[in-house]
């Protein structure tokens, strides 16, 4: 499958997020370059389901987690299926709010990946981080693509993160991180984690990048 695929183009949650805060103590670092303008632009539209399909409709299996005593480990398979799939792409050039993927999260109850825009979701990531993707698989035999990495990786860092995350990253938005691995025991070099920034007003996932950090 191709690298890029082309397309046409609260206050209960704040309360929650405040008090992860304050148990996390840590301030977001390092963001890739560009992401920086990401994160001072919180996005206003609401999340929502396919049109026409159930609450689950968009989730998608996105690779297995590990779990340990206080964080999951995101595991890529080095063989699997093709995620998100052609039926959810195929959405996303028409409709950039449906639904990537949904997750369900401790401090911010269920996340949607959307299909987002330039600056959020699935084609943000797209955009600005099928490279540092591609060489999260590079030097490793596997037939995965960028994204399969990607959606693996976000699923554990947002379903089990390390202990002490979400932590505030500023402007209404919260850091998670994990680490990632594959099946194999092998761990991408250098980056071997990941970073998901999430608006904690519109529960969207803004950005996922690899990263060498092991928390935000």
């Amino acid at each position: 499958m191709p690298a890029q695929r082309s397309r046409s183009a609260l206050t209960g949650i704040a309360a929650v997020v405040a008090a992860v805060v304050v148990i996390g103590g840590f301030a977001l670092t390092n963001a890739r370059e560009g992401d920086d303008a990401v994160l001072s632009a919180a996005p206003s539209a609401t999340a929502t389901a396919p049109a026409g399909q159930g609450a689950d409709t968009g989730s998608t299996d996105t690779g297995s987690t590990e779990t340990s005593s206080d964080s999951s480990v995101a595991v890529i398979t080095r063989s699997g299926p093709d995620l998100p799939g052609t039926a959810v792409l195929d959405r996303c050039a028409s409709d950039g709010r449906a639904s990537v993927a949904r997750y369900d999260t401790a401090a911010l109850g269920e996340v949607v990946l959307q299909c987002g825009t330039s600056a959020q979701g699935y084609e943000h990531i797209r955009v600005r981080h099928t490279r540092d993707w591609q060489d999260v698989l590079a030097g490793h035999t596997t037939q995965r693509d960028w994204d399969d990495a990607m959606l693996t990786a976000v699923r554990a860092a947002l379903t089990n993160p390390q202990k002490g995350l979400p932590v505030d990253a500023g402007d209404g938005k919260v850091c998670y991180a994990a680490p990632v691995r594959f099946d194999d025991g092998s761990t991408p070099s250098p980056d071997g984690f990941v970073k998901v920034i999430v608006s904690a007003t519109t529960e969207r996932v803004i950005t996922a990048y690899p990263t060498r950090d092991s928390d935000c």
